[in-house]
């Protein structure tokens, strides 16, 4: 066989299935899922072999109440089968990692990152970089809206910027796209403490402890959150558990102290996360 000829032949596909269509979210409202990632997909090179039939979403009226059997529509969905094999060889695919790379170089020597030293962000020559980095990862989205990773690095970004609301919303898109990964959600919950939205907070403080229920960083970072939101005993009950888990770590114990306080009377409850530094 020639390589014109092997050059012919069809290339074995690599299906994927991905679901797509539309929740009901009881803090973030009507929220499409699937679309942007399908929608980027087929930017960087795949196609769409079927689709498939889906059908409604359910939901418990209360989550938290085991027995309770009534039920109420929390969205439907359908499913898309696609071709993916063909991705990394379009122009676009190919301009989508390098606008992606040199985003990420601009931004990472700024990111607040536990444990790791971070380049100080109040020179012009960093807040031009930031702000370089950001405009290069939005171009990326034009490309592929589905990219979950591009709007946690912005993110970042807006944080070293000191841009809260920004920040907000970057991981609130990063975590919506992201919702498997634990630090996505608990990036999401600082900033939203920040803002004093703790009903967002507390939701993502649950979702990034159900992914990794043995981390005793996001059992207390729960309990912050339900402090911040007035849920003073379950703060306590989570807290304890932390504490229990980690009984070296210094932020967790004291952090039941306030709790403790809070619930005495002898402080006030806070607001917003600046509260908590406050006092």
């Amino acid at each position: 066989m020639s390589s014109g000829d092997e050059n012919q032949e069809e290339r074995e596909p690599d299906l994927r299935e991905f679901r797509v269509g539309v929740r009901v979210d009881l803090e973030e409202g009507l929220q499409s899922i699937g679309m942007e990632v399908v929608n980027g997909l087929i930017n960087l090179g795949g196609r769409i072999i079927a689709l498939e039939g889906g059908g409604a979403i359910m939901r418990k009226l209360d989550p938290h109440e085991e027995k309770l059997e009534k039920m109420t529509l929390a969205g439907c969905d359908m499913q898309v089968i696609m071709d993916v094999s063909g991705i990394g060889e379009t122009p676009a695919s190919q301009e989508h990692d390098r606008l992606y790379r040199a985003g990420l170089d601009l931004i990472n020597p700024y990111m607040q990152i536990v444990g790791r030293e971070t380049q100080p962000a109040d020179s012009e020559t960093a807040q031009e970089e930031l702000k370089r980095g950001i405009e290069m990862l939005k171009w990326v989205l034009e490309i592929n809206p589905g990219n979950g990773s591009a709007w946690w690095i912005i993110g970042k970004a807006e944080q070293a910027l000191d841009n809260t609301e920004a920040a907000c919303d970057a991981f609130r898109q990063a975590y919506r796209l992201k919702d498997n990964n634990a630090d996505t959600a608990r990036e999401y919950m600082y900033e939203c403490l920040k803002l004093g939205r703790t009903a967002q907070a507390i939701a993502a403080a649950r979702h990034a402890k159900e992914l990794k229920p043995d981390d005793m960083g996001l059992v207390a970072n729960l309990a912050l959150a339900l402090l911040i939101g007035g849920e003073l005993e379950e703060a306590a009950e989570a807290i304890e558990v932390a504490v229990a888990g980690a009984p070296d770590d210094p932020i967790n114990v004291n952090l039941q102290q306030r709790i403790a306080d809070v619930r005495a009377g002898t402080v006030p409850p806070p607001r917003n996360l600046a509260d908590m530094d406050g006092t």
